[in-house]
């Protein structure tokens, strides 16, 4: 069984913000969508994942 904490350093590791995502980094997303600030918007894809995605292929577990 791997260690958890070797576990929780690699996964931070991979997310170059230094930390896992929280629901309300989501929510405040989902948020500011629906407000008029975002009023100009249209038709974009918004990843959130701390920029996770620029450190690609996900490991094998």
């Amino acid at each position: 069984m791997a260690d958890s904490s070797r576990v929780r350093r690699e996964l931070l590791a991979m997310h170059p913000v230094g930390r896992l995502g929280e629901p309300t980094d989501v929510g405040n997303l989902a948020v500011w969508l629906a407000s008029e600030e975002s009023s100009f918007v249209t038709g974009q894809v918004y990843v959130t994942d701390g920029g996770r995605t620029k450190k690609l292929p996900l490991p094998i577990a």
